[in-house]
């Protein structure tokens, strides 16, 4: 703890993060790959794509729905074997480029018919420690609270009928959707020279509480609005439904006016999003595969766009599986009302190549007392 409590207490400079930072993640898309632009059929619709919610015909209340993710340590645990606590040099050796990741979140929200809106409450951790030469500590943190609300509108022979179950509606429909946001940030995104002095320099000159110590390492709050498109279109005939979707989150970006600290809030960045999936029903069985390309316009190899999802689901259980620009995700739900079960593991790239550096995460989400009426 005390030289954690080190690394925070030195000097910055610029952070080159490379990880594609999104406001939030459905647990059940990551174990998928998060392949879900042409899905987003959970209480995650509004982070994916708005056009989604043209697919709900009837009422579905989310009252408590935690999740936590964490850095996956079980592939790494010899780094971790006889670990010095005394040496500087050689804990700065086994952390060298190993990030570590720490999330909590909370999306209560609702739908009815077209309409939608999800609470925001995520906090987010990422560190990494870089440059055995020149150690300096990346760091990105940031805590969300606000909400986010959107509408769909439907054309076609299954608009404004889409039951689910045995009653759903056979033909097509064409959907587009918007939503607006309201956020309130707080957070930093730097990296901390560890041989620098700037921060000690100015404690020693008179910091003398926390916010002004969070103020001098860049810690800033700030409040936003930000809005989101989507369009979705979907066949279905028998048991059969295909769906082509694409979305653009946060466009232009989600800026935020500084209301405290010395730096700019972290902005979020647009993401340009397609999507495409295809659902069997074999009676009380149930298989999904969807494909995404996104950021699609991110600098980034094209490789990294690609995401690749499947799920099949059995009464009371679903298997989920995916492929997340280069690296494997799995996980398994458990159906058993009034909660909602899942747990799973994943990774993402947070180097700047194709599966250069991966961040394995493993991921705990519980729901309870979901409410889903078909109208």
């Amino acid at each position: 703890m005390k030289f954690l409590l080190f690394l925070l207490l030195c000097g910055s400079s610029e952070l080159f993060a490379q990880e594609v930072r999104f406001l939030n993640r459905s647990p059940q898309a990551l174990l998928m790959g998060d392949a879900y632009t042409s899905l987003a059929d959970d209480e995650y619709t509004l982070f994916y794509n708005p056009a989604a919610l043209a697919k709900n015909s009837g009422v579905e209340l989310y009252f408590l729905n935690p999740h936590l993710g964490v850095t996956n340590a079980l592939g790494d645990l010899d780094r971790f074997e006889n670990f010095p606590t005394d040496d500087a040099v050689a804990i700065n050796e086994r952390l060298q480029g190993y990030p570590v990741h720490v999330q909590l979140g909370i999306s209560p929200g609702f739908k009815i018919g077209g309409f939608g809106l999800s609470y925001i409450a995520n906090s987010t951790m990422n560190l990494v420690l870089r440059n055995a030469v020149h150690p300096a500590l990346d760091l990105d943190y940031r805590y969300d609270k606000g909400f986010v609300m959107g509408y769909a509108h439907s054309f076609g022979s299954m608009a404004g009928r889409t039951s689910k179950g045995s009653k759903a509606a056979q033909g097509s429909m064409t959907s587009v959707g918007a939503s607006f946001k309201y956020i309130q940030r707080e957070g930093v995104e730097t990296s901390y020279d560890l041989f620098g002095t700037k921060l000690l320099n100015d404690i020693n000159s008179g910091l003398e509480d926390v916010d002004a110590i969070k103020e001098a390492i860049g810690y800033s709050r700030g409040k936003g609005i930000g809005f989101d498109l989507g369009v979705l279109h979907t066949l279905r005939a028998g048991g059969t439904e295909m769906n082509f979707g694409a979305s653009v989150l946060d466009i232009a970006n989600t800026r935020f006016s500084r209301s405290s600290g010395t730096e700019e809030v972290p902005e979020q960045e647009m993401t340009f999003n397609l999507g495409a999936s295809y659902i069997q029903k074999f009676g009380i069985f149930k298989s999904t595969f969807s494909v995404d390309l996104h950021p699609v316009e991110e600098q980034i190899d094209f490789a990294r766009k690609i995401h690749l999802g499947f799920k099949f689901e059995v009464p009371l259980i679903d298997i989920m599986l995916g492929f997340n620009g280069g690296y494997l995700s799995y996980g398994l739900g458990l159906n058993l009302w009034p909660f909602h079960l899942m747990v799973g593991f994943y990774s993402v790239e947070s180097g700047s190549e194709f599966k250069s550096e991966e961040s394995g995460r493993g991921i705990l989400y519980l729901s309870l007392l979901n409410i889903d009426l078909d109208l």
